[in-house]
Formats: structure tokens, sequence, C-alpha cells
């Protein structure tokens, strides 16, 4: 039950990101954005407070994790395309690289920071930790609302302002249309997801500290394909790159789950998450730099939502897993990301020829 709640926001942001798109690109993009963190820390106020006096703790997550679900679906589009707005076109690539840096390091730092809180406070205590991180966070935002220059907007009256009008202009760019495609490998990784914890475990044999170990391994592959990107910027951000990076990493996946030596698995791991980690960030970078101005933030919301489907791809693993095996599951994953990647290079010369 624990696990539903948690997945709701992730399960719910492909139906809001649209939405947010659009606002995007008919309003500011700073002001959307501290409003949706805003609303996400006061959503996480709420939760310390109904956690920590035990007032229906199941069903006021459940309703909270919706609202944290549609806001996030929301304030993401805004938030991608306004490092744009803040570094420019040229910068944007070095911009998503220090995101997924941040990324990979809180995600290495967390656990091990939460295991010592842990024995300080109790879990119900640690939830008063969530909105003051995220107030402080509004708070910076606001700064950047006060400080940066004024975002040219779209003309609400613009024929080309629905989500419709610009959904059809995305799939008639032979440039974004590809890109969108390949964005459903997001789904694909997703699937893969859930079944690592249970190898480690089954075939690995590994306690606890050993799968740390090969999660610690994940998160230095991000930071490592962060540092990539930092260094090399827009010139890995090509169409036969992005191939590549999503092909090692389905690769290394495999390789990860055929493997029966612990080492063996986690130089993979390392491996795919810095390919996936540098896959990532070029995407973004890709469709914060190809589309026109006045499309920029639904045609981010698409990918979006397809990347808010990896919650969908974590109970499809779950259950495929269980039904036909942890090995055949993740080979079926692979071909499919290979051959949708395949497909794309050799009908689309564009994507080819693709140069951020």
């Amino acid at each position: 039950m624990v696990g539903l709640l948690s997945s709701i926001p992730i399960l719910l942001q492909p139906f809001s990101s649209p939405i947010g798109g659009k606002l995007a690109d008919k309003y500011s993009r700073k002001f959307i954005l501290f409003v949706t963190r805003i609303l996400e820390a006061s959503c996480f106020l709420f939760m310390a407070v109904l956690v920590n006096f035990e007032i229906s703790p199941l069903i006021s997550i459940a309703i909270l994790s919706i609202l944290l679900g549609f806001s996030g679906g929301i304030g993401g589009p805004s938030w991608r395309n306004m490092l744009v707005d803040i570094l420019g076109i040229k910068n944007v690539s070095r911009g998503n690289a220090f995101t997924e840096l941040v990324n990979g390091v809180v995600n290495a730092a967390v656990p091990a920071l939460a295991a010592i809180l842990l024995t300080i406070f109790t879990v119900s205590e640690l939830y008063w930790g969530l909105p003051l991180i995220s107030y402080i966070s509004s708070f910076m935002i606001l700064y950047l609302v006060i400080k940066m220059p004024s975002q040219k907007i779209l003309n609400q009256n613009n024929k080309d302002s629905s989500i419709k009008d610009s959904f059809r202009y995305a799939i008639r760019n032979n440039q974004i249309r590809p890109i969108l495609i390949l964005g459903c490998s997001t789904l694909i990784w997703g699937i893969t997801q859930p079944l690592v914890p249970v190898y480690c475990r089954d075939v690995l044999n590994l306690d606890g500290a050993g799968y740390s170990l090969i999660t610690s391994a994940n998160f230095v592959g991000a930071i490592f394909g962060s540092g990539f990107l930092i260094l090399l910027g827009r010139r890995l951000a090509t169409g036969k790159l992005l191939s590549t990076y999503i092909l090692l990493y389905s690769g290394f996946t495999y390789l990860f789950f055929t493997s029966q030596n612990a080492i063996l698995s986690g130089i993979c791991a390392f491996l795919g998450n810095m390919f996936i980690t540098i896959w990532i960030a070029n995407m973004f970078t890709s469709l914060q730099t190809i589309p026109d101005e006045r499309y920029m933030g639904r045609v981010m919301s698409f990918f979006l939502s397809m990347f808010g489907l990896i919650g969908v791809g974590f109970i499809i693993g779950g259950f495929f897993g269980d039904l036909i095996g942890i090995n055949l599951t993740v080979l079926i994953s692979c071909l499919i990301i290979v051959s949708i990647n395949v497909i794309v290079l050799f009908t689309s010369k564009s994507y080819r020829e693709l140069k951020i």
C-alpha cells in the first residue's frame, strides 16, 4: 500500500504535463514554477501534520499525493524551459548536465543521510523536513522571479496555442518526431528497475550492504555521465550519438541481469547509468533547442509525459518479472529499445543528421 501511494505522483504527471506545457508557453514560467513549488511545499506541510497527528494518514497521503502529481506535471515544463531563459540556448546543455549532476549527488547522499537521521528522529518526525526543504526551494525560485527579466510569452489568441495544434506541430517536425518516438524508451527503462533488487537478492545473493553498493554504482555512474556532459556540452547531442547511448545502456543492462558476479554486475550498473544519464540530458537539450519558441513548453511536456510513464513501467516490470521471469522480461525490454532505435535510425535521415 505504501509503495502504491508513493507511486501516485509519477503516475499522474503524464496527465498534467501537457497542461503545464501550455501554461509555460502562455504565461510566465518563473511564476508558474513558484506557484507549483509553494503548492507542493504546502502539501508536504499538511502531510507532516496529518501523519504526526495520525489523522487518517493513508487517506491523507493518497489525496496529497494526487495534488503533488498534478503540481509536478504542471511545473515540469516551466522548470526545464526556464533553463533556456536563464542560460540561453548555447549553454542549456551544460545546465541540464549540472541538473543531472545534482540529482546524482542527492540520490547518492539521501539514503545515507536518512539512515543517520533515523538514529535521531522517528519516521513521522522526518516528514517535517519535506515542507522545510520545499519552502526553502520556493523562496529561492522567488529570487529568480524578482531578478530574471520578463519572459517573452505566446499570444493567448494565437491560433496555434492549443495542445492539439502543438502535438500536430511536433509530429510533423522531422527532427522532433523521432526524438519523441524514442522517448518511449523511458517506459521500457522503468520496466527493468523493480527487477534490480530482486536479482541482487535472489541471484547475486547480496544482503542489504551489497545492494547498497550496487545502488551506489548507479549513482556514481550518473555523476560521471554528468561530468562528461559538463566537459563536452552540446557535442554529445547528435542523433546517432543519442541512439548509441541508449543502445549501450540496453547492452549493459542485459549484461547486468545475466551476470552472476556481483563485481561485474556493479560495473555494468555503473556504465549503464552513465549512458542513460547522458541520454536523458541530451534528450532534454534537444527538445529545448529544436522547437519554435511558441511551442517549447508543450513539446517539452510531451516528453515529460513519457518520462512520467516510468511508474507504469515499474508495474509492468514487476508483473512480467513474476510471470515469465526476470531474464526474459529484461531481454524483451532491451530488444524493444534496440528495435525502436534501429528503425528510427534507418528511416529518419533528419534524425541521423541531427546536431544540436
